[in-house]
């Protein structure tokens, strides 16, 4: 599979040194699973912050630091991708949040063709599935953050350019366009935000809100 659009590196960094947000480090994860020049680009920075760890002087950890520690393992964890479904069209990283068929999601109609699905993850950010049928767009909107795209399943087009599965489009406040999915298979993506949506229209906006964009 020939990718054109891949994480930038701060992504790449902030995921392999385990910093990144939960909802960007399951599209990152996701991502590197249909793109091998990411993978390694993981591999060789998680290999090189180990070789940093390495080579620092010990420090002694504070009681609190402990005690901390051994609280978070009493957190219940998601499962492990170890029993990931490999036949499955769903990205191994993303089966323990969703399963492994989009067929059978509850998928919410927002209208036009097209549907969504939040996903619950921590730290802020907002994560959640759009489907879109083919030949159908998402409202023309700009944004009040920063937007990450990952394409799963089918391609889209906006006038930044064209993304197919395994692309990663990454969009800011200055970029204002439509995504619409491209004729043939069904197009779903991952798409992550850490601020809302901005829409044009009465309509829109109201609808945006109603589904939480």
């Amino acid at each position: 599979m020939s990718i054109a659009h891949h994480p930038g590196d701060e992504l790449l960094l902030s995921y392999a040194s385990g910093a990144a947000n939960e909802a960007v480090a399951l599209l990152v994860a996701s991502h590197a699973t249909f793109c091998a020049q990411c993978r390694a680009r993981v591999q060789r920075a998680e290999a090189t912050g180990g070789r940093v760890l390495t080579d620092m002087a010990p420090v002694p950890m504070s009681a609190q630091a402990y005690e901390s520690l051994l609280a978070r393992l009493d957190e219940p964890a998601r499962a492990v991708v170890q029993a990931a479904h490999l036949q499955s069209d769903v990205p191994a990283p993303l089966q323990a949040y969703i399963g492994t068929d989009y067929g059978a999601l509850p998928w919410r109609h927002v209208g036009g063709g097209i549907s969504h699905l939040p996903i619950r993850t921590r730290g802020g950010m907002r994560a959640r599935l759009i489907r879109a049928e083919p030949g159908s767009g998402v409202y023309t909107h700009t944004h009040k953050g920063e937007e990450w795209t990952l394409v799963l399943t089918g391609s889209y087009t906006d006038k930044t350019g064209h993304y197919a599965a395994g692309d990663v489009q990454s969009t800011t406040p200055e970029i204002s366009h439509q995504p619409t999915a491209d004729a043939g298979p069904v197009c779903i993506n991952l798409a992550v935000t850490d601020a809302p949506l901005v829409f044009r229209g009465l309509l829109p906006k109201l609808v945006a809100k109603f589904h939480g964009f």
